[in-house]
Parts: C-alpha cells; structure tokens; sequence
C-alpha cells in the first residue's frame, strides 16, 4: 500500500463580476506581464536568475506593490531555470516572450471565502495600488461540490484569462490517499479499441469513429473542429470512468516514441489519424481515476507485447493480423489487443517483486 498526496484543479468563472471590477483585472495583467517580462529579460541578458535587487531598482514607474513585483520575479526565475536547463544540455534557446500569463499568487494576495448572499464563494484580491481588496462573486458547480467538502485547497491560486478574454480562477486542492493492491488486470489502449482488458472486456469501439467521421473531415482551428476535439476528450473520460471502477488494480504498458521512425512509412493519413490517439492524455486519465478510486497502477515494458503468444511465447510479426491473432506455431486465436493485455498482465506477473502468477487462471492450459 502506498500513501500519496494528489492535487487536482479546478477553474471558476469570474465573469459574474461587474465590468468596473473586470477592467481592474485587465489592467493588473498588463502591468504584471510587463514586470514579468522585465524580470526574464535582464536575468536571460545576464545569463543569471534575477534576485530581490532587481525589485528594489525595478527602473518602470508602476503601481504594482513590491509584493506583486516579488511574484513576478518568482515566475521569471521559474522560467528562467527551465530555459538555463535546456542551454545547459546544448540545446539553442531564445529569450521567452510573455504572452498569455496566469498570475501565480499565494495567500499575501488574495482571500476566498464562503458567501451569505446569491453567491456560493467571494475571491477578494489585493489592489497594489489603494491597498483594498477587490471582491469577485464566485458560483460554485456540481463536479467541484465535492472537492470543497472532501479536499484541502492549496494556498496558491492561479488568475487567468483564456477562452475568448474571459477571466477564470484556478483553484487548486489536494488529499492524501491510500492505493492499495488489487487483483491486477492488463490494460492495452489502442486506436481501434480505446481499452482492451486482460479478461476480454473492450471499451471505447467508439472513439476510432469519431476521429474519422467527426474530427479528420473538420478543417483544423475552425469552431467545429474545435467543437468535435472537445466531444472527443468528453466521450474519452466517459469511457474510462466506465472502464477504472476501482474494483482492480490496471496494469500498462510503457509507449514511448510510437511515430519514432515511422513517419517515412506511415501514409498521410494513417499519421493524421495518428494525431488525434491521444495515449499520453489516455494514460494520465487512467493514473488519476485510480489516484481517486484508492487502487495502484503498475507499468511494464511494451517490448513484443502485441506479437508474442500468450501460450507457448513465440514471438513473430506474422501472429498478428490487423485486429485478430492468430499464433503460427500453436494456433491460439483471440481478438489482437485482448492478446496484448494478457500479455501485459503476464509480464508484470514474471516481475520476482510481485507476488502474482505469470499468467492469470484462464491461460494456465499451456498447448501441447
């Protein structure tokens, strides 16, 4: 069992807020990414993180507080240590240009407290220039109820503004949970089958049509393209929370570099498609629904999982058609990615730390 603390946030809209308090806003972005920028400038020039001396002789007339220009100069340094980092490992960086920042604030700037009126929440934020607090009407919604009722939120908050100009708080909240072991599954995520279980079950058929019918036809970064991207994620997460119950512990292969050396091979539009299999996205859902269900995940190498016999092991490209698998050597047939979560589950099985059997009790039956 391992104990561990998950974070998980959250946006609000401020758009409730009336047009005076909105332009206020407007106005602290402006004058924040300005500083922001100033900060990354002189420390990229010096080739050095800037320090809290570049705030006492901060060269700009403003009216940012010294407190607002220490957050500035705490994200330039963030940014700055990432782009040193790159540099330091011989890759060419240029100088980072602001332009679409979120204000990182801690407690100094800001309050957030529960409403006695219309309104379930008030974010009062700190003007740097009369030194009061600028109050925000804030509503809360059905999917973050239980993140206040169950959860910590953490003392930092993010400002931003996105979707068309509109501001939004980020709210961050964590918990400590418990992941315990279960009875452990092998998990294949594929283009054709979004999952594909060690004990026949398949999920996500669906997601393959809608990459082909809705989204490929949509020309890229229009609105219903955009529209049909957004009803692919929805469908996705509908399909995991489906599939990760918490009644077992998913076992996962490790994909990396799947387009490596493929590009040349690859049809233009088997690589289109390929754009919108979003196995990272996939994999990082499946790890938080287990964070929150209280299971443990495990990941084992990819190596031959989707060409290896589940009975006798004989690997060959040959056992595999398209979607059906069919061994050469001893005949054993099965849906293609059922065979790749069996072998999964079995590889993870073989590891000596685990105390599971190599294979699970519907394969014990070797061939002759």
């Amino acid at each position: 069992m391992e104990v561990k603390e998950i974070k998980r946030s959250l946006l609000f809209s401020l758009e409730l807020a009336n047009r005076g308090k909105k332009k206020f806003l407007d106005e602290l972005w402006e004058e924040y990414k300005k500083a922001l920028q100033y900060f990354i400038d002189r420390g990229f020039a010096e080739e050095k993180l800037p320090t809290y001396e570049e705030v006492k002789n901060y060269p700009y007339q403003t009216w940012l507080s010294k407190r607002y220009l220490g957050a500035t100069l705490v994200q330039a340094v963030e940014i700055l240590k990432s782009v040193f980092q790159k540099k330091k490992r011989g890759k060419e960086v240029s100088k980072p240009e602001v332009k679409k920042v979120n204000l990182k604030l801690d407690k100094r700037f800001y309050r957030f407290e529960k409403g006695n009126n219309s309104f379930d929440f008030w974010f009062r934020l700190r003007d740097p220039e009369g030194q009061r607090w600028v109050s925000f009407p804030v509503k809360n919604y059905d999917y973050a109820k239980r993140y206040f009722d169950g959860w910590e939120m953490a003392l930092d908050i993010e400002l931003l503004m996105k979707r068309n100009g509109k501001w939004f708080l980020k709210l961050t909240f964590k918990k400590r949970v418990e992941l315990k072991e279960k009875q452990p599954r092998g998990i294949d995520i594929g283009y054709r089958k979004l999952l594909a279980l060690s004990d026949g079950q398949v999920f996500g058929r669906e997601v393959k049509e809608i990459i082909e019918k809705r989204i490929l036809p949509k020309k890229q970064g229009s609105k219903r393209f955009k529209k049909a991207l957004h009803f692919l994620k929805t469908e996705i997460n509908r399909i995991l929370k489906q599939a990760i119950d918490g009644t077992f512990s998913p076992v996962l292969e490790n994909l990396k570099n799947l387009k490596r050396g493929k590009r040349r091979k690859w049809s233009r539009l088997v690589n289109r498609r390929f754009n919108y299999w979003t196995y990272s996205y996939v994999l990082k859902r499946i790890k938080e629904l287990c964070e929150v269900a209280g299971v443990q995940w495990r990941i084992v190498p990819a190596f031959n999982t989707s060409r290896s016999c589940p009975q006798c092991g004989y690997v060959d490209s040959a056992n595999r058609d398209r979607e059906w698998f069919h061994c050469i050597r001893c005949g054993y047939e099965n849906d293609a990615d059922v065979v790749g979560a069996v072998n999964i589950l079995q590889r993870f099985g073989r590891e000596p730390i685990v105390p599971y059997p190599a294979k699970p009790p519907f394969m014990e039956n070797k061939c002759l």
